[in-house]
């Protein structure tokens, strides 16, 4: 007896009111079977396209007016997709499963994790690889390994943020060895002292903290002789000045005296003289023997004679004094005007290290301090275009840790002569520290930079350096940038900056130009 026969005879056998019920009951189980069904199916939802299909039209089938037939025509379909697809989903489990042990295992290779992290690690990997679970159940291995990547990007956020400061510190050092270097050289070039020679040596060898700073307490100690020197050598000029100015001085005022005297006695032989004249007339009106007026006149033109004499003597005696004395004042202003030259042309030479780079023999920070702002005044007064260029070389550390500093040295008075070449005599050429340059380029408008920043680039990529008997090729970056309405200094030069950040990033060996505001 078939199930529709049972049922008929229990309807039969009921009262009408069990009936109901039962038939209430068995409409309950059919909706939450149905419903149960549905949740089920949309389990499986994305698993396979087919599956989707049929699940979708399943449920169709279970919602509303239920269709059974059609319903078992889906399930008879769904059984056997899920037949089809059970070799697959062992398939795509052991996929997962070992995608989720090479990530484990890539991390557990990492050098950098903490000893504990590497442990726990080390653990989940054994306890993975032991494990043959279905995919449903591997849901907590990924909790697991989530943890463990979560815990390594938090280390190596620490350990990066500790290795900020240090990375910071290293290059303030590297900073201030070239900033020494270069002060070296400059003091170099006016003393020839042992001791700075042994600090630019050392320098070039490479030195710790404590020795970066032991060398900057020696170059201190340099520069205070230099200082007191050209302190003591300046007093000394100044002091020759003071006695040559007090002698000439001296000497003005003898020569004054004595030409006050020698006045003087002029004054007294012409009043002998006149008296002497005088006494002629008398003697002639007053004659009347010429014999005695002969003998008077005589001895009249005898004293007048004697009183000329005398004032000659003293005429060439005061010209004598006054040529000893011009000759006595030429002698020491002649010695004033050669220690002033000479104080002079060590200013000019103090000023001229002071203003170029001694390595590079170009001007330095300095003097590109003093010309960007006479090219500004200019710009602001006149109108005219300005544009600036930041040059900066290559992998130049690699430089000097592969061929030293001497290699170093000689790259940048290459590069230095290579750009000087590409530029007009109106542009300017400067080192702005370390291995990177500053350029100014007046009355040039920044849409006229590629040709020229272009050609600079190619020159130095075409030099044929070697090292240690190596051909090694060098490039540089550039980043250029215009002077625009209100703009500053400040302001073009951070736009010039962040265009050669951008060529640094782009791989180098290449100019790009803010054409912007």
């Amino acid at each position: 007896m078939d199930n529709e026969s049972q049922s008929n005879t229990l309807r039969a056998d009921m009262s009408p009111q069990n009936q109901q019920k039962v038939l209430r009951n068995f409409k309950h189980q059919i909706d939450t079977l149905s419903q149960f069904i549905l949740r089920l199916s949309k389990f499986y939802d994305g698993f396979n396209p087919l599956l989707d299909r049929e699940l979708h039209a399943l449920r169709g089938h279970l919602v509303g007016k239920m269709n059974f037939a059609m319903a078992e025509v889906c399930i008879s379909k769904l059984t056997g997709l899920l037949i089809e697809n059970a070799d697959f989903s062992k398939q795509q489990n052991a996929k997962v499963h070992g995608l989720l042990e090479n990530a484990v295992s890539e991390l557990q290779r990492n050098k950098s994790l903490p000893k504990e992290l590497k442990e726990d690690t080390q653990q989940f990997l054994l306890t993975l690889q032991q494990s043959h679970t279905s995919l449903f159940s591997s849901y907590p291995y990924f909790d697991q390994a989530l943890s463990l990547y979560q815990r390594a990007l938090q280390s190596s956020v620490t350990k990066d943020q500790a290795e900020q400061p240090e990375a910071e510190e290293e290059s303030f050092h590297q900073q201030l060895v070239w900033e020494l270097r270069d002060l070296v050289l400059q003091l170099s070039s006016a003393s020839k002292e042992q001791e700075l020679h042994e600090i630019r040596q050392r320098l070039e060898q490479g030195l710790t903290h404590n020795q970066l700073l032991e060398c900057c307490l020696l170059l201190v100690r340099a520069l205070s002789k230099e200082v007191l020197k050209d302190r003591k050598q300046a007093e000394r000029f100044i002091s020759s000045l003071h006695n040559t100015l007090g002698n000439v001085s001296q000497a003005v005022g003898r020569s004054l005296k004595d030409s006050q005297a020698a006045y003087q006695l002029k004054v007294q032989n012409n009043q002998q003289l006149r008296q002497q004249l005088k006494g002629i007339e008398l003697a002639v009106d007053e004659a009347q023997d010429i014999a005695l007026l002969k003998q008077q006149a005589c001895e009249y033109l005898n004293k007048m004679a004697s009183t000329l004499d005398s004032r000659e003597r003293a005429d060439k005696e005061e010209q004598l004094v006054l040529m000893n004395l011009l000759r006595e004042m030429k002698d020491q202003l002649s010695a004033l005007e050669k220690e002033a030259s000479e104080y002079k042309q060590k200013l000019l030479q103090q000023k001229y290290h002071s203003h170029h780079d001694p390595l590079t023999q170009i001007p330095n920070r300095y003097a590109y301090n003093d010309r960007v702002e006479l090219e500004y005044r200019r710009w602001r007064r006149y109108g005219t275009n300005l544009s600036m260029a930041l040059v900066d070389v290559d992998y130049f550390k690699s430089i000097n840790d592969r061929y030293g500093h001497a290699g170093g040295d000689k790259t940048l008075q290459v590069i230095a002569q290579n750009i000087s070449k590409c530029l007009r005599s109106t542009d300017f050429l400067a080192r702005w520290g370390g291995e990177e340059f500053v350029i100014l380029f007046p009355q040039t408008a920044v849409n006229e930079l590629d040709a020229v920043l272009e050609k600079v680039r190619l020159q130095i990529e075409k030099i044929p350096f070697r090292f240690k008997e190596q051909a090694v090729t060098i490039t540089v970056s550039i980043g250029a940038a215009g002077f625009n309405r209100e703009d500053d200094v400040e302001a073009v030069f951070e736009r010039a900056d962040r265009a050669l950040y951008d060529a640094k990033n782009q791989g180098r060996n290449r100019c790009v130009i803010n054409k912007g505001s």
